[in-house]
């Protein structure tokens, strides 16, 4: 399940090329895992029309179209923008002439399935107007729609879009490409497929798995007790917005830690001990940070939900990121543009929904959404920080250039507070030791609760209070306790 930009991938073709693997045997390679996918959404009575381009994305539609042939497929090669330009895929089009098979210019009539190869990771756009008006009239087909690679009008790197090929399904060769996760580009791929072509798996991120969750999730303890788990410090909650302590300090009490401090308003702290007698509370504004046993011995901290910016709260975050072996999360009143230490050895982990990444960067909430595997990892490698940047399909981003993309979750997280939780999550599962992994699962888990929620209830009525309610059956459904 690995994400490689359009370069990558060409410096992976090259490297297998170097190694002895022609273009052509990749370019067979790919046709045959193609088919391996494709084949299992078609059946042998359908009328298929497999749309090839000049390239060679459309010399991997010239492959498939020939395996669907030999076996049996109604399958019609069609080349509505002219023969192919690249060697390679005219090669492959000799060899399907020699086997029998013919090609048209056109597609005629209708079609039970439509097969999309006509643009591949090199496209740029505009358009061309032809294939343009091509690709409105075939979106009102209702024909099955498969792409190859990555839907035609959509670029690999990058979310934007002017018109492109509207999927029910993408194979991704290799590796899905960034704008699989991007916006508005991400909805143009519908359901994702990872085809293997053959070639060694070099990329800097991927898609965090179930899979990845159980290898990495801890073992549990014998004879643990409450310090075993750890202490973390939450800051946060204000007057205007106390329920944000509640969903946070929930959030870290659930994911596992032994014991939450949390440094908040008086009058919050009086709000917050109703719902979550188990923390112990500070008063914010009158808090010896240097001196009170209580804040000493911190395995992590988490600042921000709630909170509005100001001096005193810059100071004081200022404060613990000069604590070097702390880790610390910052969320919401906490993201501001600043420098961060480039020694600290504790993780800086900033949270970060599309419109506080926009703030932070100087971008709009359009550049972040179009790019938002590049935006987030370039300010984590560059600010030394780890970037969870929320949303759909969230990243997070490490400051080595590695990182992963999360898949689980749905709209039942579009409401306030989701994020607040997930910051408590964090806090709660970094204090029993910090991992990258930690924070993949946190994402994970928090994405599966609103699946969760949603086989039973519409996800329009979710609350991010349910959130931790549904966490307990999550875990037992998982069997990770």
């Amino acid at each position: 399940m690995n994400i490689y930009s359009a370069k990558e991938i060409r410096e992976c073709d090259k490297s297998a090329h170097d190694n002895g693997l022609s273009i052509f045997s990749l370019m067979e390679n790919s046709g045959h895992a193609l088919f391996e996918g494709v084949s299992k959404l078609l059946d042998k009575k359908q009328r298929i029309g497999i749309l090839a381009g000049s390239g060679n994305n459309g010399g991997d539609a010239i492959v498939l179209s020939r395996l669907l042939l030999n076996r049996g497929y109604k399958a019609e090669l069609i080349f509505p923008a002219g023969l192919p330009a690249s060697k390679v895929a005219q090669d492959h089009l000799e060899y399907y002439i020699t086997c029998g098979y013919s090609f048209s210019r056109e597609i005629e009539g209708e079609y039970d399935v439509l097969i999309d190869g006509l643009f591949g990771i090199g496209f740029r756009p505009p358009m061309p107007q032809k294939m343009a008006l091509c690709l409105d009239f075939w979106r009102k087909s209702k024909a099955i729609k498969i792409a190859i690679d990555i839907p035609s009008g959509v670029e690999a790197d990058h979310g934007r879009v002017q018109t492109a090929f509207l999927a029910d399904h993408t194979f991704c060769l290799h590796g899905a490409k960034p704008s699989a996760f991007a916006y508005p580009s991400s909805t143009y791929y519908g359901h994702l497929h990872i085809v293997d072509i053959g070639i060694p798996q070099k990329a800097k991120f991927r898609i965090w798995t179930e899979e990845d969750l159980r290898k990495s999730w801890p073992q549990p303890l014998d004879n643990p007790h409450k310090g075993t788990f750890g202490t973390g410090l939450l800051i946060a909650g204000s007057s205007q917005m106390p329920g944000c302590a509640v969903l946070a300090g929930t959030g870290a009490m659930r994911g596992g830690i032994g014991k939450l401090v949390i440094a908040t308003e008086k009058t919050v702290a009086d709000k917050c001990t109703v719902s979550l007698p188990e923390a112990t509370y500070v008063n914010r504004e009158e808090a010896d940070w240097q001196h009170d046993s209580s804040l000493q011995k911190i395995a992590a901290a988490a600042i921000g939900p709630g909170l509005h910016p100001d001096d005193a709260l810059e100071h004081l975050i200022a404060s613990y990121l000069e604590e070097d072996e702390c880790p610390l999360i910052l969320d919401a009143g906490a993201l501001s543009e600043r420098s961060y230490p480039k020694g600290r050895k504790g993780a800086v982990i900033l949270t970060p929904h599309p419109g506080e990444m926009a703030r932070i960067t100087g971008k709009t909430v359009a550049e972040v959404n179009e790019n938002r595997i590049q935006v987030a990892s370039d300010y984590a490698t560059t600010h030394n920080v780890t970037v969870v940047l929320k949303g759909m399909n969230t990243v997070i981003a490490f400051p080595d250039g590695t990182g992963y993309v999360n898949m689980t979750g749905n709209r039942g997280l579009s409401k306030g507070g989701t994020g607040d939780t997930l910051t408590g999550i964090l806090l709660g599962m970094i204090s029993q030791g910090y991992q990258p992994s930690t924070v993949a699962n946190a994402v994970y888990l928090h994405g599966k609760t609103a699946e969760l929620y949603t086989e039973d209830y519409a996800p329009s009525t979710m609350l991010a209070s349910d959130i931790m309610k549904i966490w307990p059956a999550l875990l037992r459904k998982l069997k990770l306790e």
